[in-house]
């Protein structure tokens, strides 16, 4: 499509890299979706705390090895623009929050920044 720098490197560790954190932002929505729907959209008498719990500790568990293994001083890729979405649709949901991990949240402050991030807030009332 253009010549320029892409988001998904061609080749290489950048190429795992993007690819890697993409889908551990993909898997952090899909966990954070299953949670909304276990607390707030399952009928309160069929709720399962236990299955509650466990997406609240593998959420958890997934802010830890972000924080741990994220590079802040890489060039954009579309990790980074899965793990921001994701991020910011887990705060504007109310779910487990990620601001207790000082890179992860210095790292989306500055991406919130953003021109596009700022273009595109989420808000209404929405079924998730």
């Amino acid at each position: 499509l253009h010549d320029g720098r892409k988001l998904l490197p061609q080749d290489g560790e950048a190429r795992w890299q993007a690819l890697r954190l993409q889908a551990v932002a993909q898997g952090l929505a899909q966990t954070g979706i299953a949670l909304r729907w276990e607390t707030e959209r399952r009928p309160e008498k069929l709720r399962y705390g236990a299955l509650a719990d466990g997406y609240r500790e593998k959420i958890e568990a997934s802010y830890d090895w972000i924080e741990s293994t994220l590079d802040d001083e890489a060039p954009l890729h579309i990790g980074h623009i899965a793990l921001a979405t994701t991020l910011s649709w887990m705060a504007f949901r109310h779910l487990p929050p990620f601001r207790s991990r000082a890179l992860l949240t210095r790292w989306f402050e500055a991406f919130e920044k953003r021109v596009s991030m700022q273009a595109t807030p989420l808000s209404g009332d929405t079924h998730d």
